[in-house]
């Protein structure tokens, strides 16, 4: 099942994520966050000025619509009926705010039945007259498609802050070093620079763990605190793998594949992700081609 979006995610991160969604279609001043730490969050996770009360849902099952979709009415089911039970609250929460929607927010949205299923649940609710409900009250299921032009806004913005990037452990550099793969990406450099003594391709050899640790390490980074733009970092990285297994590299000599394997990557990153730091797009590219070394999807023959 093909998507443009990712379906993966965890609980806190994809609420993090759809907060940042609904920030921008509604208004950063707009939307308001619900603390769970005291009573628990009373079937809500943020609500908007505009009458928007918003639960988020990342199924732990991706693969499997049936699984997926029974969780996905079982959410709504619990969280639907708190706000029954959590009416005085949420009423003096809301502060004269009335509510015309409901929205499960899930990363994606495969069977019909679920939206069924939620508008029959809110229906129930509606009927029960709770204060802070208006007349109209539905409701509804958005996913990430739903919120397209957010997502493209979201991928086209900065970074921000500076990303705090773990620098390569020693322990780690020195497993890599001695693994299996290092002895094929140790051979592949023997054939990149013939000339080279055995002290120069062992440092050689070093520098290129030390870049597919760092590379990890930025991505990593790039996953936890920004995962939209790691989503697209690694669509980039992953294109490029198919196409060099695909059509396999440019140039006659090792040395200069590596060149031009170098030079594909790092412009579709410079393409795909306008506003990432140079240097980061360097440490990404440069580990990308570690890993093709160490993996064999970049050989010489």
């Amino acid at each position: 099942m093909h998507s443009r979006y990712q379906r993966a995610w965890g609980g806190i991160e994809w609420q993090e994520y759809a907060f940042r969604l609904v920030q921008i279609r509604h208004g950063a001043t707009n939307v308001q966050r619900v603390p769970d730490r005291v009573r628990g969050d009373g079937g809500l996770e943020f609500f908007t000025t505009d009458g928007c009360l918003i639960q988020c849902y990342a199924p732990e099952e991706t693969s499997d619509t049936a699984k997926a979709a029974s969780r996905m009415k079982a959410k709504a089911t619990r969280d639907l009926l708190k706000l029954i039970s959590n009416r005085n609250v949420i009423d003096s929460m809301l502060g004269g705010i009335k509510a015309s929607r409901w929205f499960l927010l899930c990363p994606f949205l495969d069977d019909k039945s679920v939206i069924t299923h939620v508008r029959k649940k809110a229906s129930e609710v509606a009927a029960k007259g709770l204060p802070f409900l208006d007349a109209d009250f539905q409701g509804l299921v958005h996913c990430q498609e739903d919120f397209a032009s957010q997502i493209d806004l979201l991928r086209a913005q900065a970074v921000g802050p500076p990303i705090s990037v773990h620098l390569p452990d020693q322990a780690d550099v020195d497993r890599t070093a001695t693994s299996a793969a290092s002895e094929t990406l140790l051979r592949k450099l023997s054939h990149a620079f013939p000339g080279a003594s055995a002290e120069e391709l062992e440092r050689r050899k070093m520098e290129f763990v030390k870049s597919l640790i760092h590379h990890e390490n930025t991505l990593n980074a790039l996953k936890n605190d920004h995962p939209t733009v790691w989503e697209q970092a690694y669509r980039t990285i992953a294109s490029e793998e198919k196409h060099l297994l695909l059509v396999g590299a440019s140039g006659n000599a090792p040395r200069e594949q590596l060149v031009r394997s170098l030079d594909r990557i790092t412009e579709g990153l410079k393409h795909d992700l306008p506003t990432l730091s140079h240097s980061m797009k360097q440490d990404l590219s440069q580990g990308a081609l570690s890993d093709w070394l160490m993996r064999c999807p970049l050989d010489f023959h």
